[in-house]
Formats: structure tokens, C-alpha cells, sequence
């Protein structure tokens, strides 16, 4: 048994829907599809391999551990690129986004998931093309996109984690935000 997990965050339908419309757009002008295989996500910890069904569930409640957060509102606006490949929305980088996603990346360290080359600096971003931009197509998007507004705002109030099953990302499961004031304190001898 081998799974394959993302953890992260996905708008609300409405906003997914405006996201999926430039996705396709982009698709049929410039021929790139590999961004369509994935759901319109913000990635809150890069896609992981279990392979034992105990390791899942210490990886679950580990995240069950990470849900304590406040909810929060959350702006993506405009467009913007890791050269040659990728084209994106940028996530504004509030400090409750990156609470949480430093929350989750602590409670998964001890499972050491992750190689520590890919202990990536949390750079928020919702991807709309990639992989499969050719060095001439990426200059096309940029400029058609580079100026152009947008602008949603949308409530958090969980995160998500889903399953690659047949090749397409599934939603698997989601966190919804406990009070931070809830969590249970580590056991200590001096309280």
C-alpha cells in the first residue's frame, strides 16, 4: 500500500469556478493541460508518500493536531510566475497563513515525510499553469496576464487533504479550525 497525499487549501466553489474559467482559457490559447489535473489549491505542505496504513494515521492525527487555528480571511489577487514554468495567483502572505502553515509543517516533522531538500520556504500561491508551458508559450501568458486584475476574498475556517487515486487528485478529507484555546497543553511536571 502506497499512498500519495496533498494537504492544503481550497476556495469556495465560487471562487474555484472564476479560477477554473482562466485555467481553461489558458488551456485552450496555449495548449497546456497539467494544471487541469489538479484541484484549485493553495498547497500547504508538498504531496507526500505513505506507505503503511499505521504511518497514515499517525499522519491524520498529527493534522488533527495542527487544526487549532483562529479562521481567518484569506486574498488572492493578480497574476504572477516562477520563470520559464509556472504561472500563478498570488495568496497574500498574512501572518495567519503562515501561522498555519507552519503549524502543520511542525506537527508532520516528526514523521520526516519530506526530504530536508524539499523544506521549502512557504510561498503561497494558487498555480493556474505549469509543467507543460513551453519556453515560447510563457512569455505569451505572462504578458496577457501580468496585468490584468483579480481580486476574491474568501473565509477560512479549514484545511483539506487529498488523495491521488486513477491520477486525479481527490478530496480525501478535511480539518475543520478547532479554538485555539482548546488545545491541550503538554503534560509538564512544573505546572
Amino acid at each position: 500500500m502506497e499512498n500519495l497525499f496533498l494537504v492544503c487549501l481550497i476556495p469556495p466553489a465560487s471562487i474555484v469556478e472564476d479560477i477554473d474559467a482562466i485555467r481553461n482559457d489558458i488551456s485552450d490559447k496555449y495548449k497546456v493541460y497539467v494544471s487541469l489535473k489538479r484541484p484549485a489549491h493553495i498547497t500547504l505542505y508538498n504531496p507526500v508518500k505513505i506507505s503503511s496504513l499505521e504511518k497514515e494515521k499517525i499522519f491524520f492525527k498529527a493534522l488533527e493536531n495542527a487544526a487549532f487555528s483562529e479562521s481567518f480571511s484569506q486574498i488572492i489577487l493578480n497574476f504572477n510566475s516562477f520563470a520559464p514554468n509556472t504561472v500563478y495567483i498570488d495568496v497574500d502572505k498574512n501572518s495567519h497563513i503562515m501561522q498555519l502553515q507552519a503549524q502543520i509543517k511542525l506537527a508532520l516533522k516528526p514523521l520526516d515525510l519530506l526530504p530536508e531538500k524539499n523544506n521549502f520556504k512557504f510561498n503561497p500561491h494558487l498555480t493556474i499553469a505549469f509543467k507543460d508551458i513551453k519556453p515560447v508559450t510563457y512569455p505569451l501568458i505572462m504578458q496577457e496576464y501580468k496585468g490584468k486584475n483579480f481580486k476574491r476574498e474568501f473565509l477560512v475556517d479549514r484545511f483539506s487533504v487529498y488523495k491521488h487515486v486513477d491520477k486525479r487528485w481527490q478530496p480525501f478529507r478535511e480539518f475543520l479550525f478547532n479554538n485555539p484555546n482548546d488545545k491541550p497543553k503538554p503534560l509538564s511536571l512544573f505546572d
